[in-house]
This record gives C-alpha cells, sequence and structure tokens, in this order.
C-alpha cells in the first residue's frame, strides 16, 4: 500500500474511511487488473470497503494511544494516569459543607440527621447534635454543620438562603447559614483537568505567583484565582496596603485555602483581605491569612433557533444549553461574556440555521449586549439558567 499512515517525522497520520477505500481499490487494480467490477455492490466492492472500515478503526484507537501520552491530547483514563504521574487527580463531586445557625424557644436539642433546605429545595443534613445556649440578649440559637445531600456545585448556595426546616419543628424559631457555601464540586471535565496539569507541570506549588495559582487549583471547590500585588509604597485605588498581595479565590473551604497559602507564600508576604482564617505554618507556628473569596456572577441566556431538517429533537437544544454553560463557566475571573462568542457555539450544533441570542444577569434583564464582569468577579452558568425557543 502506497498510504503514509502511522509515526512520521510530523506526528501521527491517521487516515480517513475514504482515504484506505481509494489506496485498497488501487491496490486491488494494480493485482486482479483494471477491468475488475470494484463498485459498492460487488465482491471486491465489499471486500474494499470491509477492509477499509477496520483499518480505519484500527488507524483511530493507534492514533488514540498516541495522544493519550500528552497533557494536551488525552482524555478520560489516560488524562487520569498522566495526572497521577505527578501526584495530581481528577477532582470528583463532592458535597458542599456549611454552618447553620438555628434559634428556638428555650434550651433545646437538634439532632444530627435533621434536614434542613433553602426554597429552591435544596437539601442539607445536619452532621452533629446541636444544642441551643441563651444569648445575653435571653435568645436561644445554636450552631451546627450541614452537609448537602447530593454532591455538586449546584449546592453553593448564597448566604441566608437554607432558611427552612425540612420537618417543621414548633420549638425551632428560624435557621438560616450565615455564609454563602462554596466547597460544592461537580466532577471534573477533561479541559479543566487538562489545565491543571498543564499549570502544574509549568508551575509547581511554590512562592511564585504561578506557583501559589497552581496549589490553590488543587484544592477541592476551587474554580478561578485572581492575585493583585501592590507594588506601590502607597494604598491602591483597591485599598490594599503598600507592598501587599490581595489574593481573591472562586470556591473552595477558608480553612483548606489558609492552610495552603501559609506553606506557599514567602517570607514577610503581606496580606489583605476580609477573610481571616488562624492556621499553622509547617514549623509549628500560629499564622493569620488573609485573602478574599470572588463573586460568583451568574449568567442567563436566551437562544432563538430557527432549524432545518438536520436538527436532533431530542437532544438539540439540550446540547446547546450544555455548549454554551460550559464555556462561559471556563471564563477567566474579570472575563468579559462577550455576546458574538456565543453565536459560534450555537451554530456549531447540527440542524442550526438561524439564531439569535441575548444574555444578562437576570432571566428578566436579557439584551444582545456583551455583560461586563468586574475585575473579581467570575462568570458561571448553569444549563437550567439557559432557555432554548425553537422554530422549526
Amino acid at each position: 500500500m502506497a498510504i503514509k499512515f502511522g509515526l512520521t517525522n510530523r506526528g501521527y497520520i491517521a487516515p480517513t474511511f475514504a482515504e484506505w477505500l481509494d489506496d485498497i481499490e488501487d491496490d486491488f487494480r494494480s493485482r486482479f487488473g483494471d477491468d475488475i467490477v470494484i463498485t459498492s455492490n460487488s465482491n471486491f466492492g465489499i471486500l474494499a470497503r470491509i477492509f477499509a472500515w477496520r483499518l480505519t478503526e484500527i488507524s483511530q484507537q493507534m492514533e488514540y494511544v498516541y495522544n493519550s501520552g500528552f497533557y494536551s491530547t488525552a482524555m478520560d483514563s489516560a488524562l487520569d494516569r498522566l495526572g497521577s504521574n505527578i501526584g495530581i487527580f481528577r477532582k470528583v463531586a463532592r458535597p458542599a459543607h456549611t454552618d447553620i445557625k438555628i434559634q428556638t424557644d428555650g434550651e433545646y436539642l437538634v439532632q444530627a440527621g435533621e434536614q434542613f433546605e433553602t426554597d429552591d429545595g435544596i437539601v442539607f443534613d445536619l452532621t452533629q447534635d446541636v444544642v441551643t445556649t441563651q444569648d445575653k440578649d435571653g435568645n436561644w440559637f445554636g450552631t451546627g454543620p450541614l452537609e448537602s445531600e447530593e454532591t455538586g456545585a449546584m449546592n453553593n448556595v448564597e448566604a441566608n438562603t437554607i432558611v427552612n426546616l425540612s420537618d417543621p419543628d414548633e420549638n425551632v424559631l428560624a435557621v438560616t447559614n450565615p455564609e454563602k457555601v462554596s466547597d460544592g464540586q461537580d466532577d471534573e471535565d477533561d479541559e479543566t483537568f487538562r489545565q491543571r496539569l498543564i499549570m502544574e507541570n509549568s508551575a509547581k506549588p511554590g512562592p511564585t505567583e504561578n506557583g501559589i495559582k497552581s496549589a490553590l487549583y488543587n484544592l477541592v471547590g476551587v474554580r478561578d484565582v485572581s492575585i493583585v500585588p501592590n507594588d506601590t509604597d502607597h494604598v491602591d485605588m483597591y485599598g490594599n496596603l503598600p507592598e501587599s498581595v490581595h489574593i481573591y479565590i472562586l470556591g473552595g473551604n477558608k480553612q483548606d485555602i489558609a492552610d495552603t497559602l501559609v506553606n506557599r507564600l514567602p517570607a514577610g508576604c503581606v496580606l489583605n483581605g476580609s477573610q481571616v482564617v488562624d492556621t499553622v505554618d509547617v514549623s509549628g507556628n500560629k499564622k493569620t491569612i488573609k485573602f478574599d473569596f470572588a463573586t460568583d456572577k451568574p449568567i442567563f441566556v436566551k437562544v432563538n433557533v430557527r432549524t432545518n431538517d438536520a436538527w436532533n429533537v431530542d437532544s438539540g437544544a439540550t446540547d446547546i444549553k450544555q455548549q454554551v454553560a460550559q464555556f462561559i463557566s471556563r471564563l477567566e475571573m474579570g472575563q468579559t461574556v462577550f455576546l458574538t462568542k456565543l453565536y459560534p457555539i450555537v451554530y456549531d450544533i447540527n440542524g442550526v440555521e438561524e439564531a439569535t441570542v441575548e444574555i444578562g444577569t437576570s432571566k428578566d434583564n436579557l439584551s444582545g449586549n456583551d455583560v461586563p464582569i468586574d475585575l473579581f468577579e467570575a462568570p458561571s452558568c448553569d444549563v437550567a439558567n439557559i432557555e432554548v425557543v425553537v422554530d422549526g
């Protein structure tokens, strides 16, 4: 066969089915004569197509094996194995955790296993018994740890949204979560994991900016990191102290973040931030770490499409939602959500003839304009925030 395939000095070549078929048909003619019948319903034609299909499958599998050796092209379990080689593992879906503040009518025991929920029906379980005590104003309060019943980032609800007792109790007057929930986590997809591996390979965790980012990205629930230095001798426009650093983090547990930063930051580093967490360094010395959580900026999208015969009624709308949500959620902190960048994603779905897209920060405030994102905000988009209207 004259066709080139496999490893070459320019990488791996995997011929297409049409290329294999042309090559096999040429080979048959050279061996059996130019007058043989090689149409699709002839004996030679059927054999040629069987050989071409099998060779296509084999060469594609060989290409997959070749690509599995590189961060930029490996997928699924191959990417996991590359990560394990350097001690980095794919993040798996985890439940969210927070504290619940409970007010009762007198001293009262709220037992572990009691369930609390948001108005949207996101359920959290109390993991330890809580006994309320009286404060100086004569009110009875107690605080206990919660864990979301399900895994995933959808459980990262805002502060003061877990306000319902699933099984009402007349002794419980009120409940709430004083702080935003931030450590719920979805299964990490290939592209996000790939970027972490590339960063880890180029910047090992350490006192450099990229090294600090690398260490933080490896924490459960952390989705984005921004480090803002103030190299001047005066307070900057953000209120940061002279010769200091302000670290903004989207997601994660604040104690995990502090424990990581205390051993990654350079000596004498001055930190800014409203999150103040005590931790201990490797020498056993108590340290105070400051940082801030970035603001999650949910984006809402409405897509109107006119379709043709290639449109898949069962999965077309879902594909649009998933692709758009994935693109927006991968934008970095402070990146504007450009409307024009969503159109190629929509038109890439089979069967989309024409499309109009509107975006905004709420489902009631959509327009055909870009959505600017502040420096310390991170855009995100859930498939539930996307509406697809189909006009066949």
